[in-house]
This record gives structure tokens, C-alpha cells and sequence, in this order.
């Protein structure tokens, strides 16, 4: 989530945002990280700029981004520069006069399963041309948060020959809809003898997610370096860390009935509560010397509630954030040194908690996509292959197979999914994975950022936020509560008591 969320559908600076995935570098293979390195490396290519062709490999993905495409007038790149760290799409997509093209250069000839992340109403028809055939596919999704958004796979391949050739995309025909919904975001091609590997590695990755099933619903906070008291100045870093009361917290958590808690290892601005070297060696001073992340897990432990950690890479750009995201990013091309720092803390912590982690969620899919996600998801799962992970798609389709549950910002579940289906999104732009929302409770945004903040009252009555739970809880779509959370772990008792309330009627029908 942004720092400053105005709505559940806002992304902090929503027309500020571009990047990609690195030209990956290799280290030597003997490095911990050289090994991470050339797995991402072997995985991904991108286009780079409409002048430069792209690597279409025989054992990789390769990406057509559709802000580095060659384009028509009149469509708008969702970004404020080249260098921009989120990277969005490209729209007012609207006549089959405009057109993406992208110049490849294919290693092995033969056929590429297609897949396209795009927003186009349904029943629009799309159609994509090689240099040999043409691939046409009709849209499904309806219009949720002002898209359309799919991730696309036509049943039809497209036959490539070898070398150089162009590939391009365009409407069949005009579309009429608001000018933001009409949107592309990329194209991936993939050989068609790797697809069925590729597949088998996604359902080797797979953890179990079935506990989700029981806990339901779990208790959001985002807590942490940034957070003040309710008056006066925050403690200096890490004070919040030394003196947080973990007993207290979970106590208050098991009030709720609450399965799990998602905890905020990290924001925008990346301090983390835990000594974690990796850290330390790129910037230090952003660490605490207590273990605040292991002594909660422990008591939350105690209590059967299970423990996961929201991730944020910490891209703030203000000064507050004292140089950590120049220490880690270099532009949407080069995303080696990001993908090396990532790989380093993202593995040390896993490790270091084991099975005691139940789940990462990485917020900002925005800065990840497209990326090694297999050898990033072998990172997250370190120390523990039973840990569940998620990528914060916001409100495009899942950016990649190789994660277990849906991140779900905003989402309060859905009749859409049949209870049949436990939990398991069978079609759509979740594909495949767990049902999953997280929205706030309260506000104004997710956590108090600011000194002598007043927290709002719930934004939901009692008998709608019955409502949303029970429905959730009927389907399997696991709910996350987030309540505004003060430096020393209190919350408004308003909004406390109607999370109280829900986890009575949540767990009277459906007991841990």
C-alpha cells in the first residue's frame, strides 16, 4: 500500500510509477547471491526502449512491456519519466488504428504460448500479429475499480521463425469506455516445450494454503519506526522496537479471534525490528538490536495465531529516508542491485524464523513486475517451504503464477467465488490462487504517520462489517482487518470492539 492511502483503491501516487526488470549481471556462481542472480537471469528478458529488440530466449519469459513498445498517438504512458520507480501501463487504448509493436529477436523458432495483461471491456477482441500468424483473443473480465484488468492466455500459440521480426498488438475495433479503462501492460512469451516445466515448477512451488480455510480472518497493523503515540513526538529508532509490548499486542489480537496477523516488517521510509546483517551491510542504523519480529511470533505463537510479515521495499523518496532507496535502486532496466539486496534480507529473515513465519506479503508489484519471480519466491521461502507468499498486483491480474494467495488490497470478498471452490480462485485474473483481502477498518489510511493523528471511526457498521465477515468466512476468502495502530500498540477502541464482535460470530460457526 502507499504511505498515504486516500480511498481502498488508492495507490500513493498513482501517475508517478515506472519499473522493471534489470539487464541481470551475473556474480560469480560461487557468491551466496551469485547462485540467486543467474536463476533470474536464466528466467527473464525485456524490452528496453522501442529501438532495441527484444531476446526471445527457448527457456525464459520474455517480456514486452507496453510503455517500451513502439506506439501509435493518442495512447498515454502511465508514468511521470523514464526513470519513475512504479511502473503502471499505458492507456486510452481505444481505436484499432493504434498499435504496440516490439522488433524480437528469437533464438529457437517455433511456437510461444501468449500471454497478455490487459483492460479492454468485455467482449472486446484483441488480436496480436507475428511475423507468421495472428492470435486474436476476446475479453471476459467486467469492469471492477474503473478496469478490466486480465492476465490473458489465448488458447492459440504464435509460431515465431527465427531472428529478427516484429510483433504488435491493436483493438479489432473501436472501443467505446472512459479513457483510463482501455489499458495495456505487457505481452510474455514462452516456448512452448517449456510450458509444461514451467507449469510443474509452479505446482511444485505451491504451499498449502488450506489454513487459511480455518483462520478465516486475521488482524492488520502497519506499526513501526514510522509510527507515532497518540500525543506528543515518536520515540527515536529504535525505541518503538526496544519498548513495544508484545504480550499486550497479542493478547489484544486473541480478543479478536483472529487467526493470523499481518505485521509490517517494513514501509516506505524501511526500518525493520530485527537484527538482520543483510540490512546492516547495505545501510546501518535501520535495524534494532532486539529481535521485536521473533518475540512476536513467540506470543502470538503461545495463542495459535500464526504470524505474517507485509514487505515493503522502501522506495520514499523524501529525505526522511536518509539514502536506502539509492542504495538499492538504479533505474526499471537495472534492477540487479534491488534483486541482489531483496534476495539477501528476504533470505536471512526466513531463516532466521523458519517455520514460525507463516507468509510474506510484497506490496508494490509495481516495482517488481516483471521479475525472476521463481528465484525470488525460492528467496521468501527460505527456512520454511510451508510459508505462503503474495505479490500486491493492486488492480491488475496476478503478475506471476510463482506466489500462493491473492495480496487483495481493497478486497472485502466476493459472491463471484462458489463456496465449492474452497477458497480457490478457479478463473480470472487470481487464477489459481487463495482468496484473499486486506482493507482498513478505520483511517484515515494504514497506519499514523503523523503526530497527534485522531483515528476515524469505523468505516463500516458492526452489521455490514457481520456481513462482509460471515460471507468471506462461508466462501474461504480470508479477510484482513487493518485498524490504525498507535507507537505503543493501541487502537481505537470503537474499531477494536467491532473487530471483537465480528470474531465472535466468525468463530461461534467456524471455531479455530
Amino acid at each position: 500500500m502507499g504511505i498515504e492511502r486516500k480511498d481502498s483503491l488508492s495507490r500513493r501516487d498513482f501517475h508517478i510509477g515506472a519499473a522493471g526488470v534489470a539487464g541481470w549481471t551475473m556474480m560469480p556462481s560461487g557468491t551466496a547471491f551469485g547462485q540467486a542472480r543467474i536463476l533470474a537471469r536464466a528466467e527473464i528478458t525485456q524490452s528496453l526502449g522501442s529501438d532495441e529488440p527484444v531476446a526471445v530466449m527457448a527457456d525464459r519469459i520474455a517480456y514486452l512491456m507496453a510503455d517500451d513498445a513502439t506506439m501509435s498517438p493518442g495512447v498515454r504512458v502511465n508514468q511521470s519519466g523514464p526513470d519513475a520507480i512504479k511502473r503502471f501501463w499505458v492507456e486510452e487504448w481505444h481505436s484499432p488504428e493504434q498499435e504496440f509493436s516490439w522488433t524480437v529477436n528469437v533464438v529457437k523458432p517455433g511456437k510461444y504460448q501468449l500471454t497478455a495483461m490487459a483492460s479492454a471491456p468485455t467482449g472486446s477482441v484483441v488480436r496480436v500479429t507475428g511475423p507468421t500468424n495472428v492470435v486474436e483473443f476476446t475479453t471476459v473480465q467486467s469492469l471492477s475499480n474503473g478496469y478490466y484488468w486480465d492476465r490473458i492466455v489465448p488458447a492459440t500459440m504464435l509460431d515465431l521463425p527465427s531472428g529478427t521480426s516484429r510483433i504488435s498488438i491493436k483493438l479489432d475495433k473501436e472501443v467505446s469506455a472512459p479513457p483510463h479503462d482501455v489499458a495495456l501492460k505487457s505481452l510474455e512469451l514462452l516456448h512452448a516445450d517449456v510450458v509444461s516445466n514451467l507449469n510443474r515448477r509452479v505446482r511444485a512451488f505451491r504451499s498449502d494454503t488450506s489454513w487459511l480455510n480455518r483462520a478465516k480472518f486475521g488482524f492488520m497493523c502497519q506499526c513501526g519506526e514510522w509510527s507515532y503515540p497518540a500525543h506528543g513526538p515518536k520515540k527515536p529508532w529504535p525505541g518503538m522496537a526496544d519498548d513495544f509490548d508484545v504480550e499486550k499486542f497479542a493478547n489484544m489480537v486473541q480478543s479478536t479471534g483472529a487467526g493470523y496477523v499481518i505485521w509490517s516488517a517494513t514501509w516506505a521510509n524501511y526500518y525493520l525490528p530485527a537484527p538482520i546483517k543483510a540490512i546492516d551491510a547495505i545501510l546501518p542504523g535501520r535495524t534494532s538490536q532486539r529481535d521485536l519480529i521473533g518475540d512476536m511470533a513467540d506470543a502470538l505463537g503461545r495463542r495459535n495465531i500464526k504470524l505474517m510479515l507485509y514487505y515493503h521495499v522502501g522506495h520514499d523518496p523524501r529525505p526522511t529516508n536518509a539514502g536506502w532507496w539509492p542504495r538499492n535502486w538504479v533505474n526499471k532496466h537495472d534492477k540487479d542491485l534491488v534483486v541482489k539486496n531483496w534476495t539477501a534480507i528476504v533470505t536471512e529473515v526466513g531463516q532466521r524464523y523458519g517455520d514460525r513465519l507463516a507468509g510474506w506479503l510484497f506490496d508494490d508489484e509495481l516495482v517488481y513486475y516483471p521479475a525472476p519471480y521463481e528465484a525470488l519466491g525460492k528467496a521468501a521461502k527460505a527456512g520454511s517451504a510451508k510459508r505462503i507468499i503474495s505479490y500486491n498486483s493492486w488492480i491488475q491480474g496476478r503478475g506471476t503464477d510463482f506466489q500462493d494467495f491473492q495480496f487483495g488490497e481493497g478486497f472485502q470478498g466476493s459472491t463471484a467465488l462458489p463456496v465449492s471452490a474452497n477458497g480457490i480462485w478457479q478463473s480470472g485474473p487470481q487464477k489459481n490462487l487463495h482468496a484473499h483481502g486486506m482493507f482498513t477498518l478505520d483511517g484515515p489510511g494504514w497506519g499514523i504517520l503523523t503526530a497527534e493523528r485522531v483515528i476515524t471511526p469505523p468505516q463500516v457498521t458492526t452489521a455490514r462489517a457481520l456481513e462482509l465477515a460471515l460471507s468471506a468466512a462461508e466462501r474461504n476468502e480470508a479477510l484482513s482487518w487493518n485498524l490504525m495502530m498507535y507507537e505503543d500498540g493501541s487502537v481505537a477502541p470503537e474499531s477494536l470492539a467491532v473487530l471483537q464482535t465480528v470474531g465472535k460470530a466468525v468463530r461461534e460457526k467456524y471455531p479455530l
